[in-house]
């Protein structure tokens, strides 16, 4: 690779940028330049010109969420790029579907996820590799900040089982797409998809947060419905991608000991 190009710039594509520090990179932006962009160049999101002309010879990371309109335009710019990888979503596969696999069903059961599989097939038509993740968590991003913010309500019981993936690790699963076959299929996810309730009591111990209160129905949101588990073997294989954090345990815990003073981390 020596070239990225994001389309979209979020948790994600600074994961990606970290993991690939020396590449020169651009980014798109729909408004003034945040801190997002440190080492990233910006590129106006309606430059059309522009993003054609950046995306020759680039490895193009998509993660902006769809919306019907935005793949078809982007993905019309970027047909002399050297690789893409399109970020996409488990929330494709059915709610109970269980272990998911590489050849388990898809299905558009809401209205996000038909945008989704929309936007997987434009992508893949222009070469993309597409990498479907689940809820991922970082620095900045995770059960510990919508805990601590009061945002986060435990969804029913907490039974229900949800895979996840730590910021950099899903960054590895997105360089391995960016050097993959075009049209490849990409799982990313963690070695333990676990019950929504053991994560939290386990985040809310180490980080010393109250437990949240539950909700029921429709007050559950859609994406904490579903009870499925990645099964992220076969991509891992296929790839050789090495997790850092094998569980929320490790991801949780880096994440808790980066947050403290350098004095009092072990």
């Amino acid at each position: 690779m020596n070239r990225l190009l994001f389309l979209g710039v979020g948790t994600i594509a600074n994961a990606v940028r970290r993991a690939l520090p020396s590449l020169p990179a651009a980014g798109t932006t729909r408004a003034a330049p945040d801190q997002r962009f440190g080492t990233i160049s910006s590129i106006a999101a309606s430059d059309e010109a522009a993003i054609r002309a950046a995306a020759q010879g680039a490895n193009v990371v998509v993660s902006v969420p769809p919306d019907g309109k935005v793949d078809q335009a982007w993905s019309a710019l970027v047909k002399g790029a050297a690789s893409i990888a399109y970020l996409s979503s488990t929330a494709v596969y059915l709610s109970t579907e269980g272990w998911v696999t590489e050849a388990s069903t898809v299905g558009p059961s809401n209205d996000r996820a038909a945008l989704r599989l929309a936007a997987e097939q434009l992508w893949r038509d222009v070469g993309a590799s597409v990498v479907r993740l689940p809820a991922f968590y970082g620095i900045s991003t995770g059960l510990h900040v919508s805990i601590a913010r009061g945002r986060f309500r435990m969804p029913g019981s907490g039974s229900n089982i949800v895979s996840r993936v730590h910021e950099d690790d899903a960054a590895r699963f997105v360089c391995a797409a960016l050097r993959a076959a075009p049209g490849s299929l990409l799982l990313a996810g963690d070695d333990e998809p676990s019950p929504v309730a053991e994560v939290v009591q386990f985040v809310c111990a180490l980080f010393g947060l109250a437990l949240p209160a539950s909700a029921e129905g429709e007050q559950i949101p859609v994406s904490l419905r579903a009870s499925r588990s990645v099964d992220n073997r076969v991509t891992k294989a296929k790839h050789a991608i090495e997790l850092a954090y094998p569980s929320y345990r490790e991801g949780y815990q880096a994440i808790h000991s980066a947050a403290q003073p350098s004095h009092l981390r072990t």
